[in-house]
């Protein structure tokens, strides 16, 4: 036997268990986001747990997954996320049926993480994904979808943070950077470190036009009113240009529909799955230092399948949701009605007032035969 040693009513780092008032808190929440996305005409899909290790074969994806081999033969894997699920089955089962399609999902994903990166590797995930349709549109329900999640479940001083993969693409690309220097110019934008993204280009060549518009990257961040700033500054970049105007595209609809307050944008977000080809978003609740999900744009994934066509989804990590509604405060769900003792000498009896009782809605705890 190999691993840390454990006993045996341990259970594995980065699971977890949840009983009895856990759960309820736990179910509201699921529950409420799940009535907005029927709200907005969104169908349930309950994925498979497990598929083909190639569903789930992306840069990103691959090191988290789970994979083991079938009695078969054929290499599986545990499900590390839904979007390349749905992604599959758009191409698949739902060929026929005309985009766009809209589906929602909540349930569980499993992705490695080391230990001591004190990281769950059970997630509870609700989320949605829009496949095809017009692009701009898509983007807009979707985050006014999030927004409402957020609103109906009570959170406080709730943001979402828009931003678009693209400005990094285009300034990355027209400054000709291998992929290493990629990655760490990545990692210095994604923590707001621009003295480090001017170190990682200071010896990379790129023109000093676009060197100086990636290390001001990390501080394009704040109110809608930084996409003005932005257009200024990606000047010399036509394609990083063009994302910004089709990002304030959507920023302006939002303003119009009432969702200042709860709009920033940040054109450093540049983390994420390697699948986001456009939109980009996290959303953040007062009192937790890190998000509680997030989405994107992803034109290109459905082609791996067969069925090109644009989509963007987003999720809610249901942990992270309960997280930081017990910071703020928020009200406990209702407790249920106190359960009513059944008890006789006789269990027959006992049944039949026990069926009884049930039959009109009561809750009931049946009990061993033995007197009140």
């Amino acid at each position: 036997m190999s691993g840390m040693p454990h006993t045996l009513v341990q259970v594995p780092p980065g699971v977890q268990c949840f009983v009895g008032r856990e759960v309820q808190r736990r179910r509201a929440i699921e529950e409420r986001v799940l009535r907005v996305f029927e709200g907005w005409d969104y169908e349930e899909i309950i994925p498979p747990l497990f598929d083909y290790a190639e569903v789930f074969a992306s840069e990103a994806l691959q090191p988290k997954t789970y994979s083991f081999v079938g009695r078969e033969g054929s290499l599986l894997a545990l499900r590390p996320d839904f979007t390349s699920l749905l992604a599959k089955i758009a191409a698949g089962r739902l060929a026929a049926r005309p985009a766009p399609i809209r589906l929602y999902y909540s349930g569980e994903v499993l992705r490695y993480e080391p230990p001591k990166a004190g990281r769950q590797s059970e997630l509870y995930q609700m989320g949605l994904e829009h496949l095809g349709g017009d692009a701009r549109a898509a983007d807009v329900e979707v985050l006014a979808i999030a927004a409402e999640c957020l609103q109906a479940l009570g959170v406080a001083g709730f943001v979402l943070a828009v931003g678009h993969v693209g400005v990094f693409g285009a300034l990355v690309e027209a400054a000709r950077l291998d992929p290493q220097q990629v990655a760490r110019l990545r990692a210095r934008v994604e923590s707001k470190d621009a003295r480090g993204a001017r170190e990682v280009l200071a010896t990379s060549g790129a023109p000093a036009a676009i060197a100086e518009a990636l290390q001001r990257l990390p501080a394009l961040a704040g109110p809608p009113a930084v996409l003005e700033q932005a257009t200024e500054v990606l000047a010399a970049c036509e394609p990083a240009r063009t994302a910004v105007l089709e990002l304030r595209g959507v920023v302006q609809a939002l303003l119009a529909a009432g969702l200042e307050a709860h709009l920033a944008v940040d054109l450093g977000e540049v983390r994420g799955l390697d699948y986001y080809t456009g939109l980009v978003f996290q959303a953040y609740g007062q009192g937790l230092g890190f998000d509680v999900g997030g989405g994107g744009r992803y034109d290109t994934l459905l082609a791996r399948f067969g069925r090109p066509m644009p989509a963007v989804g987003f999720m809610l990590g249901l942990d992270r949701v309960a997280l930081l509604l017990e910071r703020q405060g928020a009200p406990e769900p209702e407790s249920p009605a106190p359960a009513r003792p059944v008890t006789q000498k006789d269990l027959g009896k006992a049944l039949v007032d026990a069926r009884r009782l049930r039959a009109q809605g009561a809750r009931v705890r049946f009990g061993n035969g033995e007197a009140p």
